[in-house]
Formats: structure tokens, sequence, C-alpha cells
């Protein structure tokens, strides 16, 4: 994926999902990467400053695996039978905006990427090769249109509030749908309580905002984790090479000012 843009009909949802160019409280929630990931003890280091760890639960211990994604960054291994707890709970709030970077195993069956301890919280997942929200033990609500990839890595990100919502594949529009009102917040990350429907796949990174981004928000974040997983990392000789002609680029414009 080499440029990330979003269509017109995703920015026009994108920005007026709760009725303008701004969401209430925008707020990263939470951000785990795989690079924070400890495989001996399972915890998962928060690193949006709000100190929501999560601690996997209900299965072995997920392993943490190298060279998962295109550019070589790691990824968490979730093919066990249990789920992340999160140390504080995601209110609702005004809806919730949901990047993840992931390759299920199988697009078969229902693998949860978000989920809660009661009915109506957030259930953000992979439904039979689409992207799919519900409110948990309620009602699924809405899905993307593409079919998903089990073979390879895909960008994936969910903008919902009651007023409606809108999917992106990859960094381009996967359709849009019907809105939700949550009532009860997200406990878990690859959620399996109990319903069989845990993630079953890697996951390189997953951030879950309060309230609905604006579209220039959503394509900001989109970019920086297509940085940090999938575009190539430049050697350090090609980086040295860069520095090098740089400065010998300066060095010749200052001799001929002299």
């Amino acid at each position: 994926m080499k440029k990330l843009f979003l269509s017109p009909v995703v920015c026009a949802v994108a920005a007026g999902i709760l009725g303008g160019n701004h969401a209430s409280a925008q707020t990263l929630e939470l951000q785990l990467k795989s690079s924070n990931y400890n495989p001996t003890t399972g915890v998962w280091t928060d690193t949006s400053g709000l100190g929501n760890n999560a601690t996997y639960s209900g299965g072995s211990t997920p392993a943490l695996v190298s060279a998962a994604t295109p550019n070589g960054s790691s990824a968490v291994d979730l093919t066990g039978n249990g789920s992340l707890l999160l140390t504080s709970s995601i209110a609702p709030g005004s809806g919730y905006t949901v990047f993840a970077y992931m390759e299920p195993l199988t697009g078969a069956g229902r693998n949860a990427l978000t989920g809660g301890s009661s009915p109506t919280a957030l259930e953000y997942d992979v439904y039979n090769n689409q992207a799919d929200f519900l409110t948990e033990y309620t009602a699924d609500v809405a899905h993307g249109n593409a079919t998903l990839s089990d073979t390879s890595f895909s960008l994936i990100d969910l903008a919902v509030s009651s007023a409606g919502s809108s999917f992106n594949l990859n960094g381009l529009s996967d359709g849009t749908g019907a809105g939700a009102t949550f009532g009860s917040p997200i406990t878990r990350i690859g959620n399996n309580e109990g319903g069989g429907d845990g993630f079953d796949g890697q996951l390189a990174e997953i951030d879950v905002y309060s309230g609905v981004l604006n579209a220039s928000q959503i394509a900001a974040q989109e970019s920086l984790l297509d940085a940090e997983y999938i575009s190539p990392v430049p050697e350090p000789t090609t980086v040295a090479l860069m520095v090098g002609g740089i400065g010998a680029l300066v060095a010749t414009r200052r001799m001929r000012r002299n």
C-alpha cells in the first residue's frame, strides 16, 4: 500500500457523523503496539498515556511473532481461547473510532477485536471475511463491503456513533452503514466472553478512540500505521548516503555563495 486516501463519501460520513467536522471527546483511550507486548507475562502495555494495559486471560499466553508484517515488524499471535482484559473499561460516550492492523487466521466465523462483558458493548470484528460490528449480545448492525484477506495483513478501521458508521480497508472506503448507541463499555480486546468469537490470528496494533475522528484525523492515523508496519524501513547505509548527500549539497551551495 503506497498511498492512503479517503473517498469523498467517507470524508462526508466521517466529518458529518456527529453533525460537524469535530467530534466530542476525541481521545485516544487505548493503543496496543506489538513492540510493547510481553510474551512471558501476557501483558500488553498501553502507550496511549492512560496506562490501560491489557492482560491475557483464559488460554495459553500468546506468542510474539517476529518479522510478521510487510516491513518486518512483529505481531501478537492471538490463536488461543482467551482474551486481553483491560485495566480500565472504555466508556461508549459519543461513539468510537477503532484502527486495527491484523491478519485473521481464517475469515470464517466471527473474529472479535473488541468486546465487553455486558450487552450493547461495541464488538468490532471480522465476520465471514468482512469487517463488521454489533452491539454485543443484542444485534449485528453493519458491515463493510470488501472481502478481507486471511493470508496477508489488512489495515481496517471503523468510525461509529448513533448517527452512522463508516468502514475503511487499507486506507480506502469500505462502505457506510447504520449507527448504534452503545450502552456498555469495551472491557476486552480479542473478545471471547463465552461466545466462541475470540480473535484468531495475528494483531500488530489496535487503537481505540472515544468519539468519531474526522476524515483528516483518520487519514493521519492510517498514515502512521502504514509507516509503522507496511512501508519499508530504509537501510542504515541508505540513510547514511542520504545524510551524506545532503551534507555535500549544503557544502556545495556554501562554496558557490563564497
